[in-house]
């Protein structure tokens, strides 16, 4: 029943990340993700690609999960798979509803790691 939660949310996350991508890049906005970006123009590819990433990460948490039985800090992993797929869902919707960006989701996962350990 846990790795069902952590999946789902993830490919909640996902679902809706891969939308307001979209539908942000067709209102003007740029994507920052570069492997992303090449595929924008063509519905197939980009979505393809989504959803390739999405089995991929479903597939990660459900095993680690799995080998949580060995060690606690495998439940941290499905943890962290669905906050960092959380952050440019909740970013990009709060992007298309015109509402300013806190300082912590100020662009995608790659600025907050940076800014975590960089900055």
């Amino acid at each position: 029943m846990k790795s069902k939660f952590y999946v789902i949310m993830f490919v909640l996350f996902a679902i809706a990340d891969a939308l307001t991508t979209w539908f942000g890049v067709k209102m003007g906005f740029e994507e920052s993700n570069p492997l992303l970006a090449g595929r924008i123009s063509s519905g197939t590819g980009f979505f393809g690609s989504y959803g390739l990433y999405t089995a991929v990460g479903a597939g990660v948490i459900a095993v680690s999960l799995r080998l949580e039985k060995f060690s606690p800090a495998f439940r941290a992993v499905a943890i962290g798979m669905v906050i960092l797929k959380a952050i440019p869902a909740v970013n990009n919707i709060l992007l298309l509803a015109g509402i300013p960006v806190s300082g912590i989701i100020n662009s995608t996962v790659g600025a907050v790691l940076e800014n975590l350990f960089i900055g």
